[in-house]
């Protein structure tokens, strides 16, 4: 592996990467070997603790579900890991209360319903922290500990589910390319987005039902545990700390994650 990306940062293999700074990237390689490497470029990922009785569980970076060792070492955070992780703290008699330190943007849907489930039921005390960002995915987890606390300038929110689909029909087109797509006549819905064709009418109204009802299910979570959010500030929109706690997004403001510790 050391020696396919030093090649591929020497411009034996295609990256996408500044040239300016493959070099660079390729002398650490060798030197340092992969995960070493990419340590480097992305930082450690934060490891659980346990201080005086409380269990930390940091949530950082993009949330996916059974991520690959390289997408671990960049910095993506694996709910399964998490889960685990919850679970072993849950066991602990030494761990009396567990706190997430989160700092994320959100990531894909699957996982994170039944974690944040997890998280509600734990049967511990719990708060969620974020000094930076706890949006989407990650205020779905957040939502369901005990107490939410975030320093006045974090940002909170972005509740809403969405999907990105390109539509390169055009293109293709252009190129004097047309996509010949034969599916099964009782599948209609089958092979949405498929790279050079349109989204028929049915396969749109199918893919914007399901975003809906995941929509439907994230608000229902939030409602369910905090009772004083009101349905004008769960349509994808972010806030400052400040403003998630105006919001009953939030249930406290905390300019430092041991400060919040300290008072929880």
């Amino acid at each position: 592996m050391t020696r396919f990306l030093s090649h591929a940062l020497k411009g034996r293999e295609p990256m996408l990467i500044d040239p300016s700074k493959a070099q660079d990237f390729a002398v650490m390689a060798e030197k340092f070997g992969f995960s070493d490497m990419l340590a480097q470029i992305f930082g450690v990922a934060p490891a659980p603790y346990i201080v005086d009785g409380v269990g930390v569980i940091p949530i950082a970076g993009p949330i996916g579900k059974g991520v690959s060792p390289l997408e671990r070492l960049m910095g993506v955070a694996d709910v399964n890991e998490i889960s685990a992780t919850l679970d072993a703290m849950a066991a602990d008699p030494a761990v009396e209360k567990i706190a997430f330190n989160i700092s994320s943007p959100g990531g894909t849907v699957t996982g994170v319903e039944e974690l944040a489930n997890k998280i509600r039921d734990v049967g511990k005390p719990t708060m969620a922290y974020t000094d930076s960002e706890m949006a989407s995915a990650a205020y779905w987890l957040g939502s369901q500990a005990d107490r939410v606390v975030a320093s006045p300038s974090a940002t909170v929110g972005s509740v809403g589910v969405y999907m990105a689909i390109p539509d390169m029909s055009k293109l293709y087109e252009a190129s004097g390319v047309r996509m010949v797509v034969i599916k099964s006549s009782g599948s209609p819905l089958k092979g949405a987005g498929i790279e050079g064709t349109s989204l028929s009418d049915e396969q749109m109204a199918d893919l914007q039902a399901s975003v809906d009802g995941i929509h439907e299910d994230f608000k229902a979570a939030i409602r369910a545990k905090r009772k004083m959010v009101a349905d004008s500030a769960l349509r994808g929109q972010v806030f400052s700390g400040k403003q998630a706690a105006a919001q009953g997004l939030v249930t406290g403001l905390a300019d430092s994650f041991s400060k919040a510790l300290a008072s929880f």
